[in-house]
């Protein structure tokens, strides 16, 4: 895709993965990133032309969007890490009820 110019889409395309290639043709592709899987959606005829391209074979290309990877992928902020920090290590539960430790940022 980045070699025809299609940087974008090459770059929603880092977030996903094939699934399945299923009789028919059908090429399933997941997507972990919910904007990802917006913008490949409004661009699936033309991914499907792609594909179909690459392979010299007509394929039909189905996008998910899989909710449960993005909540386990998703970058935590500093205060939520914080957070269950304090709730799991007893030093720094200690440092927060003796000290008032609190977070910095």
């Amino acid at each position: 895709m980045s070699k025809k110019s299609r940087n974008f889409m090459a770059t929603h395309l880092e977030s996903c993965e094939i699934e399945a290639c299923r009789p028919g043709g059908i090429v399933e592709i997941a997507c972990c990133r919910k904007f990802s899987y917006e913008e490949l959606q409004h661009e699936r005829k033309l991914l499907q032309k792609e594909i179909s391209e690459f392979y010299e074979m007509p394929l039909e290309v189905h996008i998910r969007y899989d909710a449960e990877k993005d909540a386990c992928t998703r970058e935590k902020s500093i205060f939520t890490l914080f957070g269950e920090l304090s709730q799991q290590n007893e030093v720094i539960r200690y440092i927060i009820s003796e000290f008032g430790g609190e977070l910095v940022y």
